[in-house]
């Protein structure tokens, strides 16, 4: 019985650890919220996507990419509702989260959000 109950012991220990390595409720809310929003905005409504993503609290405590994604569909959906200043502020957030973070060439040439972003990125390089 001694040798059976390590071994429960053992496989108990080694289920908690592979649990810990899963995905926190946190980031499981946090990307059901980027993709939410997702959703709004590919089906054109950037006030809901908005809504959808200042209302995520958990995005804060979710990995660094998943904060990225939720600051630049922000910065979008603030760009084509002319929201420029805030467009360029989620830029900056992102940049300060990833300083390597970048558009896409087709991004950058986006007559509202391009000229948006490189602002952003500007003020982040000459403020680094």
């Amino acid at each position: 019985m001694k040798g059976r109950s390590s071994i429960v012991i053992f496989l108990g220990a080694l289920l908690l650890g592979i649990g810990a390595c899963s995905t926190s409720p946190t980031q499981s809310a946090a990307r059901a919220a980027v993709d939410s929003a997702r959703a709004a905005y590919g089906a054109g409504d950037y006030g809901r996507t908005i809504a959808i993503l200042n209302r995520a609290k958990e995005i804060d405590g979710a990995d660094t990419d998943t904060q990225v994604a939720a600051h630049k569909l922000l910065a979008f959906s603030y760009c084509v509702t002319n929201r420029i200043a805030q467009c360029r502020a989620e830029f900056s957030k992102s940049l300060d989260l990833n300083p390597r973070f970048d558009l896409s060439p087709a991004e950058k040439g986006h007559p509202i959000w391009g000229p948006a972003f490189e602002s952003a990125r500007r003020r982040h390089a000459s403020s680094s």
